[in-house]
């Protein structure tokens, strides 16, 4: 895969090098890779955990990224027949 960003996009090029060393790829190519199975795996994570009992209102804080949204909420209710 040939890399080739110009213009607007040469941002783009110190993003795959951070994401490589993040994830220990030494390519950028396979920054990319390494960043798609990371998110393929961490998403449908987030949704458990937000499920789980023990989630808290700061935790959803702390995972939240401008990218995913975590929310915590409360519900109650009372029924009477």
């Amino acid at each position: 895969m040939r890399i080739r960003p110009s213009g607007d996009s040469e941002w783009r090029l110190g993003l795959y090098d951070d994401v490589g060393d993040l994830l220990g790829e030494t390519m950028r190519s396979g920054a990319i890779d390494a960043s798609c199975l990371f998110a393929r795996q961490i998403l449908p994570a987030l949704n458990r955990a937000v499920e789980h009992p023990d989630t808290t209102e700061e935790l959803a804080e702390i995972l939240t990224t401008p990218t995913v949204t975590v929310e915590y909420r409360v519900e109650t209710g009372v029924s009477i027949r």
